[in-house]
């Protein structure tokens, strides 16, 4: 498995890259203002004696007219989204591998904590066999077929098909090519789609995956489907997965498969939305965050930072992928969210891990487009268990980056973790039960009231044009 961990560390570095790239489309109005004034201006020259002036004139009245022009350039610049689907990462849990060595992905894919350790080799008693990972994803629209809507061509900085435990299996590659299809069942938020793609990988595997799915999203970032594919494919001797197997023989590849997907910070365009400017696009989040770091102080018994330390830092939050989704009830200020994954040590040995825990708030807005407080619960089910409940203030510095402040108390239990490098990095955690402080610092959007589609009847319809 340490392939996997080398994927994923290329993987969070890419970001940074990816999201450097031409997202944004910019049009230009440049044209000329012309001013024009005239000034009349009157002058009445009064004879000393009341003379008539006669027939030709009678008046001594005189009047002078001064006309002024002046020109200048003015520019307006509007800005339009210029991709069709931009994601940060996608994982589905596959049936389909050698079932004797199943991984154990679990539902989504996301579910593999405990076997990531250089000496598993699979199980038999796992549903999940093995799973897809993408980072990085962009699709362009493809004008195909006299401008046929919603052809996309797309690529990812890293794909990684795992039918199974057997690493020589693997089919990896840097920037595969894809093309797809969207067949639209639903053409509002959340968009339904019946999507056939086919793709090419060609470094460090040779690979062509086709594909079906079923997609729903995105809404906030988040999406799910459904797969049926088909993936064929080669790895030479000199590829990683062939030498970290041990392997001397080339490794031909067959894998039928069925899966489950979730991908998160995953945003889909249609055709017509790449025509509204990005002030005038739907929002449906109260928050999308990408990453959220935060020093904690708490009633543990020792901190992770130094074991003889005892004053009030004692360890650290960090979420990665968290999203809060505004529910249409009542005022919608109530929310429902997750994240991909959320590490909380409180101490040396209080510590916990959730992956997709489930999130229930309030979210209030303390001083416009500045602001905000979110008084919340949290549910997490594996790899610990625990119970989360607290609130946090947020102060948006710029449009990306929010600073923050957390109170709360969390409960439960981390007695599924069984991985020993990370009990010989944070200590045996079983049972926890700790009050806790901390500041944060996020790179995340914060949405205010005036965001929300749901309180802005009056975003422009989605124009119907596709040229």
């Amino acid at each position: 498995m340490k392939i996997i961990t080398k994927i994923i560390i290329f993987g969070i570095l890419s970001e940074f890259l990816i999201s450097c790239g031409a997202l944004t489309r910019e049009e230009r109005d440049i044209f000329s203002i012309t001013d024009r004034d005239t000034t009349y201006t009157n002058f009445v020259k009064n004879s000393p004696n009341n003379m008539d002036n006669g027939v030709i004139f009678p008046s001594s009245r005189e009047i002078l007219v001064e006309r002024n022009t002046t020109q200048h350039d003015s520019e307006f610049i509007r800005y339009y989204p210029d991709f069709i689907r931009f994601g940060i990462f996608e994982s589905i849990g596959t049936i389909g591998g050698a079932s004797s060595d199943a991984i154990g992905t679990g539902l989504f894919g996301v579910f593999p904590i405990n076997e990531l350790n250089p000496e598993y080799s699979g199980d038999s008693s796992k549903v999940f066999s093995g799973g897809i990972y993408r980072l990085g994803i962009s699709e362009w629209r493809l004008r195909w077929f006299r401008d046929a809507p919603n052809w996309t061509i797309g690529t990812s900085f890293t794909e990684a098909i795992l039918p199974d435990a057997n690493s020589d299996k693997y089919l990896i590659s840097f920037f595969p090519i894809y093309i797809r299809k969207r067949f639209f069942l639903r053409e509002e938020i959340p968009y339904i789609a019946l999507t056939p793609a086919i793709g090419v990988g060609y470094y460090p595997s040779q690979y062509i995956n086709a594909s079906v799915s079923l997609d729903l999203g995105s809404i906030g970032g988040l999406n799910l489907r459904t797969y049926l594919g088909f993936a064929a494919g080669y790895n030479g001797t000199n590829t990683p997965q062939m030498i970290n197997s041990s392997g001397s023989n080339s490794e031909t590849v067959v894998f039928p498969y069925a899966g489950l997907g979730i991908s998160f910070l995953d945003f889909l365009n249609l055709v017509p939305e790449t025509y509204v400017e990005w002030k005038d696009h739907q929002h449906s989040a109260w928050e999308i965050s990408v990453v959220d770091f935060t020093l904690l102080g708490a009633d543990a018994n020792k901190s992770i930072f130094k074991d003889t330390l005892s004053g009030f830092l004692k360890g650290f939050d960090l979420q990665f992928a968290r999203t809060n989704l505004a529910i249409p009830l009542l005022n919608n200020r109530f929310y429902v969210g997750t994240s991909l994954l959320r590490l909380a040590i409180m101490g040396r040995y209080e510590w916990a891990m959730g992956i997709l825990p489930i999130r229930f708030g309030y979210w209030h807005t303390l001083i416009d487009d500045e602001l905000t407080t979110n008084p919340f619960m949290e549910f997490a089910f594996y790899p610990s268990s625990y119970f989360n409940i607290g609130a946090e203030l947020n102060l948006r510095i710029t449009q990306s980056i929010v600073l923050g402040a957390k109170l709360g108390y969390i409960t439960g239990n981390s007695d599924n973790i069984i991985n020993q490098n990370i009990l010989k990095t944070y200590g045996q955690s079983t049972d926890f039960s700790n009050m806790y402080f901390g500041i944060s610092l996020g790179f995340q959007r914060i949405f205010f009231e005036n965001d929300l589609r749901y309180n802005r009847p009056e975003l422009p319809l989605k124009p119907k044009v596709y040229e």
